[in-house]
């Protein structure tokens, strides 16, 4: 049994002319015909029966529809529904980003791709760390985001789009303000202010401190660049971090660029290789690519 055996079968009960019935489906009449003799084959019960020139349903094609009808509604009702959700689906953007680029990036981001779309989609946006961004996208509660290299996952896609090289910060204001830390061992009787230890950018300073043999004097953590450089401003020790925009920002901070510090990290466009994407993350996604390429 089909919707469109339900669908002739109803028509048919409602015109009670073959010929009216077919009109209507815009089908022959020799296919509506063997349509309701599948039906009546199937459920093993004549539905109709000659009546003049027209015909007459059966106590048994009386009996089915009002089935028939209930089941059409519904089929229609679910219709409506699953296109109202796609249009949403299209519609929006759910996406997500690391703190680091809070201050200018992510909001110039979202104000050039509204310009470029036209203000066509609603970008729902929130801020956390890599892990939750990553745990977001694989649940489904995101369709995109940026973030920090996360553990190597077949269904997640990371490309790389924004570079940040390492800086040492210190206070401006600090009797140690004046060093220009031209060797690593200038850090290393200095208070030092790291990431947390559960944070991937402590791996990487931690393994920059091991190249060098050098044991640092952590006196604080802090979980991202803006809390770290708030501690460092209050003269609470110094700091390895990413180059963010809102480092510039701060009035008591010095950015220094030593020879010796080479490494960065870099943040990866970040979404499931096989989830469905609408319109709108579909349309971000291929912007990002564009604009950070």
């Amino acid at each position: 049994m089909t919707l469109d055996q339900l669908k002739y079968f109803e028509t048919a009960a409602n015109t009670l002319h073959i010929g009216k019935a077919a009109q209507l489906l815009n089908i022959s009449q020799p296919s509506l015909s063997i349509s309701i003799k599948k039906l009546e084959a199937e459920l093993e019960v004549p539905l109709f029966q000659s009546e003049g020139r027209g015909i007459a349903l059966t106590s048994y094609g009386r009996e089915l529809l009002p089935y028939a009808r209930s089941i059409l509604q519904q089929t229609e009702a679910v219709k409506k529904h699953l296109k109202k959700e796609a249009d949403k689906l299209n519609m929006e953007i759910h996406f997500a980003y690391t703190a680091s680029i809070a201050y200018l990036c992510i909001p110039r981001l979202f104000r050039d791709f509204m310009a470029a779309t036209k203000g066509k989609y609603l970008i729902y946006s929130d801020e956390m760390p890599s892990d939750k961004i990553a745990e977001g996208i694989k649940e489904g509660r995101f369709d995109l985001g940026i973030c920090s290299r996360i553990e190597p996952d077949p269904d997640i896609v990371q490309i790389p789009i924004i570079y940040q090289p390492f800086v040492l910060i210190l206070p401006s204001s600090a009797p140690y303000a004046g060093l220009d830390f031209a060797t690593p061992e200038d850090i290393q009787e200095i208070p030092f202010v790291s990431y947390l230890t559960d944070y991937p950018m402590y791996r990487q300073v931690s393994g920059l401190f091991q190249k060098y043999g050098l044991t640092p004097q952590i006196t604080h953590f802090a979980y991202s660049e803006d809390s770290i450089a708030q501690l460092v401003s209050q003269e609470l020790g110094i700091s390895i971090v990413a180059e963010t925009e809102s480092l510039a920002s701060y009035e008591n901070i010095r950015i220094l660029r030593p020879s010796w510090l080479t490494d960065g990290r870099y943040l990866y466009l970040t979404y499931h290789r096989l989830r469905h994407q609408g319109d709108g993350a579909r349309a971000m996604t291929e912007f990002i690519k564009n604009s950070f390429s």
